[in-house]
């Protein structure tokens, strides 16, 4: 099981989410615990953003990298997805 941590950029823009988007986040970075490498809405990223992940939960981005050595995943960005790439 992954420990998450979660940047002060994006924590704060997951704050200022509505309930339901708010649930809907958070479950899905609960579920990336489990496995954030393999999953249907999951891509690993090319050119400047390569070694990176994107979770796509509706209209939403969430970009991390994963520490395999350390077991943790570094949420670096949440938002829509012309504002996170």
């Amino acid at each position: 099981m992954y420990k998450i941590i979660l940047h002060k950029r994006p924590a704060n823009f997951y704050t200022r989410l509505d309930k339901k988007q708010r649930e809907r986040i958070g479950k899905a970075i609960d579920k990336l615990k489990e496995n954030p490498l393999q999953g249907r809405n999951i891509k690993r990223l090319k050119g400047e953003l390569e070694g990176k992940y994107r979770l796509r939960v509706g209209p939403f981005r969430i970009v991390y990298i994963v520490d395999k050595s350390k077991n943790l995943i570094v949420i670096e960005s949440i938002g829509s997805r012309g504002s996170v790439y």
